[in-house]
């Protein structure tokens, strides 16, 4: 799998490798071609960015992939305009602190989604084990 940087670098991902070709930058996703939204959420990498759409978290709203929490000051020219910028990184200490940057520079239209997610790393581990259960249980039905 490979998505393009604003630098025009590939963000390459498969179960081997991840890396990148090119510059190593953010990916900004609009969601509408006429135009930006008014919400942009904000991910630490293209795999959770794909568990939030096969959740339907996201429909309607542009999206900023970090591809690595160093980018976060690079997505802070991207969010400016937004009335709301909704936050899916991982609950370990690099995510928490690039949620705290983005919320000393916007404020209060910073809001931190990972407690959808909890009890994971990431919104791709609770898609996972969710997937897993239900597969689980249903099979334990038959």
């Amino acid at each position: 799998m490979a998505f393009e940087n604003v630098s025009g670098g590939w963000e390459l991902r498969n179960r081997y490798f991840k890396g990148c070709r090119g510059r190593k930058d953010i990916s900004y996703l609009p969601w509408a071609k006429d135009g930006p939204s008014v919400e942009c959420a904000v991910f630490e990498g293209f795999i959770d960015y794909l568990s939030a759409l096969t959740l339907g978290l996201i429909s309607g709203a542009d999206a900023i992939i970090l591809n690595s929490v160093v980018n976060v000051n690079k997505a802070v020219p991207f969010l400016r305009g937004y009335r709301t910028i909704n936050c899916y990184l991982d609950n370990d200490n690099a995510g928490r602190n690039a949620l705290s940057e983005l919320t000393a520079i916007y404020g209060s239209i910073v809001t931190d989604r990972s407690t959808l997610y909890a009890e994971f790393n990431d919104l791709n581990d609770y898609l996972v084990n969710r997937s897993f259960t239900k597969n689980t249980l249903s099979n334990e039905n038959k």
